[in-house]
């Protein structure tokens, strides 16, 4: 592939004015750049316990040859699957393989909340301020992160104000320690959208709740914490594949919604710290079939090495595959000119 030309974040944010609308969709990369010793799969891993599970879970992790959490999801999926066909003599194994596979989407939900910073306050005002900077410049936030960094970034009160709007508000018992998703009450109005969920989200069954510090005065990550020894999980979707991604997107009002959303999106859409890899395949399929105009895609470190030249060939492989009434222009942005955190 020949030089990618790599554009100036601010370059990048005045080229895209000419579209009527401009979003970000946020991977990993966001809370990495952040916090890069608590957010990174690896780090994840070195943290997570698995119990209740085999005692060769941890050592599962190195025979594939991966840190991701989801990866490994995904294959002990795939053998349950294929015990089904094959173990006709042990029809149990298909079972253990599927309670391995829940022992590692739960030890993923519990070193989320433990690797986490504890406190609003841990982060310093100037890495709000400059986030907030970062996100001022769309409509509309869209992030595949569980963490509660965009949470705490765009609930503090200081300039600029990015969008906020998540669609929850106070439920009909006043008294609730927490808010509830209205999405007919805020159908139109809403900006913040959580694509995979976020560790202070609950499906509660006939309703969704955001756990709050202003309605306990409890800090969350104590809620959530609390939350786990209970056993009670947050929406996170954890899936290995993009496939069974779709599936528990499906089977959620609020993940639906937010999914349905991003895939009506006009104008421009920035991608900071996503890879576009195969498991995200949901989301880019969205933006190659969608109503978008334009593509501006966050690269970090050198543009030519492999990774940056994986995702720069995803990226036009999007347009590529547009027909050439709708066409899609690409365009790539420095990472780290963008400042997220200061």
């Amino acid at each position: 592939m020949a030089n990618i030309e790599v554009l100036d974040f601010g370059d990048a944010i005045e080229r895209s004015s000419a579209y009527s609308k401009r979003h970000v969709l946020l991977g990993n990369g966001f809370s990495i750049a952040c916090r890069p010793d608590r957010f990174t799969y690896g780090s994840l891993l070195d943290e997570a316990t698995f119990d209740g599970g085999s005692p060769w879970l941890r050592d599962l992790f190195s025979l594939v040859g991966t840190v991701d959490f989801e990866e490994v999801i995904r294959l002990l999926e795939l053998a349950a699957k294929l015990c089904e066909i094959y173990a006709v003599s042990d029809p149990g194994l298909a079972d253990e393989f599927l309670a391995d596979a829940e022992v590692v989407r739960e030890a993923l939900a519990q070193v989320l909340a433990a690797r986490h910073p504890d406190f609003p306050h841990d982060i310093h005002p100037t890495e709000y301020q400059a986030a907030r900077q970062f996100l001022s410049h769309f409509e509309r936030i869209y992030t595949v992160n569980y963490d509660m960094l965009l949470y705490w970034t765009v609930m503090q009160d200081m300039e600029p104000r990015p969008s906020r709007d998540d669609g929850f508000g106070n439920p009909d018992y006043p008294d609730a320690p927490y808010v509830v998703w209205k999405p007919y009450a805020t159908f139109g109005s809403q900006r913040l959208f959580y694509l995979h969920g976020s560790l202070h989200l609950y499906d509660q069954g006939f309703e969704l709740a955001k756990i709050t510090w202003s309605r306990t005065s409890i800090p969350l990550l104590d809620q959530i914490r609390e939350a786990l020894a209970e056993r009670r999980y947050p929406l996170i979707v954890t899936e290995g594949s993009s496939t069974q991604k779709v599936t528990r997107i499906l089977h959620s009002a609020y993940l639906n919604h937010a999914i349905r959303s991003f895939s009506g999106i006009q104008g421009a859409l920035f991608v900071y710290g996503l890879s576009l890899a195969d498991n995200d395949e949901h989301l880019l399929r969205l933006v190659r079939d969608g109503k978008l105009s334009a593509l501006y895609v966050s690269l970090y470190g050198d543009p030519n090495n492999d990774t940056n030249s994986q995702i720069a060939a995803q990226a036009f492989a999007l347009a590529a595959d547009r027909p050439a009434n709708r066409p899609l222009k690409v365009h790539f942005y420095d990472a780290a000119s963008a400042h997220v955190w200061g």
